[in-house]
């Protein structure tokens, strides 16, 4: 080392034995009179551990609020996830619904034209009759021998043309009634024919002019049967390009639901790590309650419905609510757990964990002692703690001021509620230095340490009083000196 460097030492070294330079206690107990040295290696060795502790204190504050921002971000995630996956379903039942009409569609087509097939057999039946009648005589046969063949080709064409749309769309539904005017047409000159026999002339004429508007009909059905064609083409191009848009869909819907499946599950194991989590933070903070005494119960009571009591068959809603009913349940348990969570914590802020003093030793503890001053046996409702005189006495949790004064055996007293019926109460100071109605928070000094009121020499007379009856401060001060060290093996 060099010159410097050494110098620069004794120099620091130097000042901190100013700073703390060695004390002297002097301690009086039944007449007889010992000290107490303080070197400056212990004194600096508390303020090391004071220090300690307020940066756990401050590191613990900041990682709760973290888990609660991130608890937040967690439940808003979800439900953005809900809603996407409600939105898909209704889609998914709009496209079923256009499956169903367009098979419903195609079935109706195939019935108009089976029925189109049946009345094209009939009719054939119905020419085939008349032609019978007619070669009953061999004048008419020869009068109309070149009309029966003109017709029977338009019936051979039309017949043809008749077989090629079966099979067709419902387009066809808008000619079956000229088709049925046609045979309604040849009917009539059948009985026409068979009444009027000895006038073969004029029904021949007749027939004549009925086969002449049959072949316009004709002409005018393969027009509209050609216009048919074209029709069902385009019809049958659109169901097919709608059976192709319906296996992508179909596909589509799949994957998203395999997606969506997938994205339930993380959130489930999220939503599960957290409930065990936050699970195991409340039974790390129960346990310190515990720990000071107080009856968890009866402090931090649980709520009817967060009894664990339940049970009964399961019972479903509906049949398509059986996905999320799983969720639900991870939901409401973890909704129960936080409220339970903030619930204890709400309490655990309120206890009295830290000590009064950082330089003490205790003279007297809480229960059944020998008094100090008439030497009878008494009970002692607080644990009276030695230390250096005018010492910084600090609040113990954050509350506010109740009482700030003198109280005859006590000397001077400073009261402070906490909240949840905890009160600490802080005697025998030698000066106050809050008022009435202030508010504190822990580690805040609030008076110093004194020999006020009934009283043998410098200590602080510590209380912790719950619903205004005492209970034992070495507990709380010990469940907080457990927190340090969970909090060190956590590190």
């Amino acid at each position: 080392m060099t010159d410097e460097s050494v110098g620069w030492t004794d120099r620091a070294v130097a000042r901190v034995r100013r700073l703390l330079p060695e004390r002297q206690i002097i301690i009086r107990t039944e007449g007889e009179t010992s000290y107490l040295r303080l070197s400056t290696a212990v004194q600096a060795g508390a303020i090391a551990v004071w220090v300690g502790v307020a940066g756990w204190v401050g590191f613990t504050t900041v990682g709760f609020q973290n888990q609660q921002e991130m608890i937040a971000e967690k439940a808003d995630a979800i439900s953005r996830s809900r809603q996407a996956y409600r939105k898909l379903l209704d889609q998914v039942s709009d496209y079923q619904l256009s499956i169903v009409g367009i098979t419903r569609d195609l079935k109706e087509t195939e019935a108009h034209l089976r029925g189109l097939f049946s009345q094209n057999e009939e009719l054939k039946q119905d020419l085939s009759s008349t032609e019978v009648a007619l070669r009953t005589s061999e004048a008419e046969r020869n009068r109309i021998a070149s009309a029966r063949k003109q017709l029977n080709d338009q019936l051979e064409l039309f017949s043809s043309e008749l077989r090629q749309i079966t099979g067709k769309n419902n387009a066809l539904e808008a000619h079956i009634g000229t088709l049925r005017q046609h045979l309604a047409v040849v009917e009539a000159e059948k009985a026409e024919i068979a009444a009027e026999r000895a006038a073969l002339d004029d029904r021949l004429w007749a027939l004549h002019n009925e086969l002449e508007a049959s072949n316009a009909k004709v002409t005018l059905l393969e027009s509209n049967v050609r216009a048919l064609k074209t029709d069902l083409r385009t019809v049958i191009l659109e169901r097919s390009a709608v059976a192709v848009d319906n296996d992508t869909l179909r596909a589509q819907v799949a994957e998203l639901e395999s997606t969506l499946e997938t994205e339930r599950d993380a959130h489930r194991r999220e939503l599960l790590a957290i409930s065990d989590r936050t699970h195991g933070q409340i039974a790390q903070v129960e346990d310190v309650i515990r720990r000071t005494g107080l009856k968890l119960d009866k402090v931090v009571p649980l709520r009817p419905e967060d009894a664990t009591g339940k049970g009964g068959p399961f019972e479903a809603l509906a049949p398509d609510m059986n996905l999320s009913d799983e969720d639900d349940a991870l939901r409401v348990e973890l909704e129960r757990r936080l409220e339970r969570w903030e619930q204890v914590v709400d309490f655990y802020g309120s206890l009295p964990l830290v000590k009064p003093l950082e330089n003490y030793y205790v003279t007297s503890y809480f229960g059944r002692r020998k008094d100090p001053i008439n030497g009878r046996y008494s009970m002692h409702y607080g644990v009276d703690m030695a230390g250096p005189y005018k010492q910084k006495v600090m609040a113990t949790a954050p509350g506010v001021v109740t009482f700030a004064g003198r109280r005859s055996a006590y000397g001077r007293v400073v009261d402070i509620d906490h909240g949840h019926g905890l009160v600490t109460r802080y005697a025998h100071l030698a000066k106050i230095k809050v008022k009435k109605g202030q508010r504190v928070e822990v580690g805040t000094t609030i008076a110093l340490l004194g020999s006020s009121g009934r009283s043998t020499g410098p200590h602080v007379h510590y209380e912790v009083r719950y619903n205004d009856k005492p209970i034992n401060p070495s507990k709380f001060m010990k469940a907080g000196i457990h927190v340090q060290q969970e909090a060190k093996v956590t590190d």
